[in-house]
């Protein structure tokens, strides 16, 4: 079991990307506007609610129950979506999303999630070693049950990667493109350091969370609204028992802020973008332990 703790992704380290800064014109504060108009202001989507007089900043106004709200939040910009920690949120280009980002700090691992696409390709460019890490890798599901499906059924894609092997260069650009013959996407792009726990074992259970609405009428049809779903799972860990109380330690560090879960790189399902809800640590012996934690992904 391992970790991402993912750095913060503003606009200001976005050095490039294909897809462009802004949706819709950008909010200017010596101008008015009509109810629904739509505008872009700090990397995020704005609607007004009723007529909006000048000055009155999109997520700064002064809220009373005598002055109501003026504008709805309609969330990330298409640029921005990949880093606004929704998963279900997707930023989308015809052909291809490529982003180039300056961390600023050191960073080993990142991970790719909710994607559109039939491969990838991410570079590191240092300024004074030139290009230090190039790898391309194709998103197709390779993996099949039986002939019948190999002739047959539809390719799929992979929706989810991490790569875990970048070299330390704190002063390096980092160039992410995901490629489709259509449109591709990327729900959520995460940089950061990897830490590892331990060793997952078998018996390890995944599942998801179904926000969907389904009720049933007198008559017994059903009524479906979907919604959104979150990853989840529940992993036996073997840890060393000389570090248990560090995993303790770097664990109450992360309560309250999501990373990258990897119970294992080569199982795609184990591969969760969120919480934990539960763990806990039994002292085994003198040299492992057993630990047992509950991940609950983002929607």
């Amino acid at each position: 079991m391992k970790f991402i703790k993912p750095i913060t992704v503003t606009s200001g380290l976005i050095f490039s990307s294909n897809i462009p800064p802004a949706d819709n014109p950008l909010w200017v504060n010596n101008s008015s506007y009509a109810k629904d108009v739509k505008l872009t202001w700090k990397d995020h989507n704005w609607q007004a609610l009723a007529a909006v007089p000048a000055g009155v900043e999109p997520g700064n106004e002064v809220v009373t129950a005598d002055n109501p709200a003026k504008w709805l939040d309609l969330g990330a910009t298409n640029r921005m979506s990949m880093f606004d920690d929704v998963v279900g949120t997707q930023s989308t280009h015809a052909g291809s999303v490529t982003v180039t980002l300056q961390p600023g700090v050191v960073v080993n691992s990142v991970a790719l999630l909710n994607l559109v696409g039939n491969s990838y390709r991410v570079t590191m460019t240092d300024p004074a070693e030139g290009v230090v890490y190039d790898r391309t890798d194709s998103l197709v599901d390779g993996a099949v049950d039986n002939w019948y499906d190999w002739f047959f059924e539809e390719i799929e894609d992979r929706v989810t990667t991490v790569l875990t092997d970048l070299p330390a260069y704190a002063t390096a650009q980092i160039t992410i493109t995901v490629f489709d013959v259509a449109t591709a996407a990327i729900g959520a792009l995460v940089l950061g350091k990897l830490t590892t726990l331990g060793i997952t074992l078998y018996t390890a259970r995944v599942g998801i969370d179904d926000y969907s609405l389904k009720e049933r009428d007198k008559f017994g049809n059903f009524t479906v609204l979907e919604r959104a779903f979150a990853d989840n799972g529940d992993f036996p860990v073997l840890v060393e028992t000389s570090r248990v109380t560090k995993i303790k330690r770097l664990l109450t560090e992360i309560r309250a802020k999501p990373v990258v879960w990897i119970a294992e790189e080569t199982y795609e399902a184990t591969i969760i973008y969120g919480f934990y809800k539960t763990f806990d640590i039994t002292y085994s012996d003198d040299t492992n332990s057993n630990m047992q934690i509950t991940l609950e992904g983002m929607t």
